[in-house]
């Protein structure tokens, strides 16, 4: 290696990043990944492959490029600044709160949501995974937060459907099956000052109200109070918790369906009775708008009876954000990964790519295998979520009436592994951008040079949705002394890790078994205090070996990706096209 450079000074340095870019830029997600191929191809029934092959090779050709192109405008920081705003009053001093957002993230979360994602008449369960997990590709882009929120509002409505109010089931309809073409985006509302992830400390009320209030609605049920964190604020649905006034289930949480506008107010934009305070200022997501809110007697229909409202929330519309951000943030690991190895083989240094020195080589082969196993990982707990008809039990007491022991503890599984997956996935995914971003040197930390930053913002935001690491820990530990007499927690592992080494087996179920016997992890003493230590530890080791099992039963054998064949490839694409249009002219 010539560590001294023989080059003599050149005031017009002719180095570009011209190539980098465009491969990077000509690189289609689907088409050209041959593991996502594999993986599709693996999970999906027979008789759809085909189909959804078809699907999603047209679906990649807007999300490989114009999806991509407007996340990235939209991620600008002059764009960014734009959804930071709200605008509370018109010129002749209504009340209007109207959310401004840039140009580029209105198109896009149009054209995504036309895709009928939810609309059984055009998606199977497992088309409309893949092409979200496809779209995840993008990062979050201020889109796919409330695709995450409407796919909860539809599922939990859904399981009320013969029992909604004809105002509910239109909203039910109006999201999951469209209305004219059109698809509603809904949202999830639970979040109050005093603490967001425990729920059963909301204090926002619901009150049966039986006289006429100034919107000319009566006998309806009305919300008061402040909801802290709400995102996804310019839906048009939302799922909202409160605590019903005056009910036996006064103490407990209910769920309500809540319009934005009542019906012919949207175009007055006079809202349904409740106020956008004020806008947060995030670390990510930003071209999400995430607002505080007022209720002061909005309308609401209930979902589901009143003293379900809690288990419900938790699991069902809860455990599929989990889901969102632990198969969002390992599809966006497949880009971020990808670019960052390709850009390692592209640039050079001491004229040679920086791929070839030996601790690059070890740091490319952990961020390729996090990605691929991540993804793995995210398929094969989502086909146990598709093995149940899309189906989520809401908590321990509903599961505990299947007769069915087997199917029990299956389903036992699905409630665990979600929480298990968002733990590690979303602990492991900065750590692994910030890693990507290394590949870059100092370019990578340039907004304008790559989308890795965005991606790096962004799962900071995904480590805290729907429960930091400590609460999802706790809620782990409590289910398993819930369960004890009916699934011990060595079986539960082995049950997991079923196919993988029996050595690993043993080794794992004893020490899962020693954490989920100990009495409680609330008290403040040593003892507790390392238990504490070696769940938090032990929970990343267990679900990755659940991921490695995948990625071994997957038995993915390719060839890595090269920069060198993919500039050749995309180049004579190129020149093929062009040969085309002037045989054309």
């Amino acid at each position: 290696m010539i560590l001294i450079s023989k080059l003599e000074g050149n005031r017009t340095n002719p180095y570009s990043f011209d190539d980098f870019l465009f491969v990077r830029n000509h690189f289609n997600y689907y088409k050209d990944d041959e593991f996502l191929q594999a993986l599709v191809k693996k999970y999906t029934p027979p008789e759809e492959f085909e189909k959804l092959d078809r699907d999603l090779r047209a679906l990649s050709d807007y999300v490989s490029f114009r999806f991509r192109n407007l996340a990235d405008k939209a991620n600008e920081l002059e764009n960014r600044i734009k959804v930071t705003k709200v605008k509370h009053y018109d010129a002749h001093n209504h009340r209007i709160d109207r959310i401004e957002r840039c140009l580029e993230t209105e198109i896009l979360e149009r054209e995504v949501f036309s895709l009928g994602l939810f609309d059984p008449a055009r998606n199977s369960a497992w088309s409309r995974f893949i092409k979200m997990f496809l779209l995840y590709e993008n990062g979050e882009a201020g889109v796919m937060c409330p695709v995450a929120c409407t796919h909860g509002a539809f599922e939990l409505m859904q399981k009320y459907e013969n029992s909604l109010s004809p105002e509910a089931k239109n909203i039910l309809i109006s999201i999951r099956d469209g209305i004219n073409g059109e698809y509603k985006l809904g949202s999830q509302f639970v979040s109050e000052i005093q603490g967001g992830s425990d729920v059963p400390a909301n204090l926002v009320e619901a009150v049966y109200e039986e006289e006429e209030g100034p919107d000319g609605y009566s006998n309806v049920w009305r919300l008061y109070g402040q909801k802290f964190f709400c995102s996804a604020i310019q839906s048009d649905h939302q799922i909202v918790t409160a605590k019903p006034k005056g009910t036996q289930s006064s103490t407990r949480v209910a769920a309500f369906a809540v319009p934005a506008w009542l019906p012919g107010n949207k175009e007055k934009e006079i809202r349904n009775s409740y106020t956008i305070d004020r806008l947060k200022q995030k670390l990510g997501t930003a071209e999400l708008p995430t607002a505080e809110i007022t209720y002061n007697g909005t309308v609401a229909y209930p979902i589901g009876p009143l003293e379900m409202g809690l288990a419900d929330i938790v699991g069902i519309v809860l455990s599929l954000s989990r889901l969102h951000v632990a198969f969002g943030m390992a599809s966006g690991a497949i880009r971020v990964a990808r670019e960052a190895i390709l850009y390692s083989q592209f640039r050079t240094a001491f004229d040679v790519p920086i791929s070839s020195f030996p601790m690059m080589i070890n740091q490319i082969n952990e961020l390729d295998h996090f990605a691929k196993r991540s993804a793995v990982g995210c398929f094969k707990v989502y086909a146990e979520y598709i093995h149940f008809q899309e189906k989520l039990i809401s908590g321990i007491r509903e599961l505990e009436k299947i007769e069915d022991l087997e199917e029990r503890k299956r389903r036992f599984r699905l409630r665990e592994l979600i929480m298990l997956q968002k733990i590690v996935v979303a602990d492991e995914a900065p750590k692994m951008i910030r890693r990507a971003i290394s590949f870059y040197g100092g370019h990578g930390i340039m907004e304008d040079f790559l989308s890795s930053p965005r991606f790096h913002r962004d799962s900071m935001i995904m480590e805290l949705w729907e429960g930091p690491r400590n609460v999802l820990l706790m809620q782990i530990h409590r289910d398993f002394s819930r369960v004890k007499n009916w699934y011990p927690a060595y079986e539960f592992c082995r049950d997991l890790l079923d196919g993988a080494n029996s050595d690993v087996i043993e080794e794992y179920s004893s020490e899962f078994n020693r954490i989920m016997s100990y009495d409680s992890l609330l008290r403040n003493d040593d003892e507790t205090l390392a238990i504490c230590r070696d769940w938090e530890e032990f929970s990343n080791k267990l679900f990755i070996a659940y991921q490695e099992l995948a990625l071994a039963e997957l038995n993915y054998t390719s060839k890595p990706l090269k920069f060198s064949k993919l500039l050749r490839k995309f180049k004579k694409n190129e020149s093929v096209k062009l040969q085309e249009q002037v045989a054309v002219l």
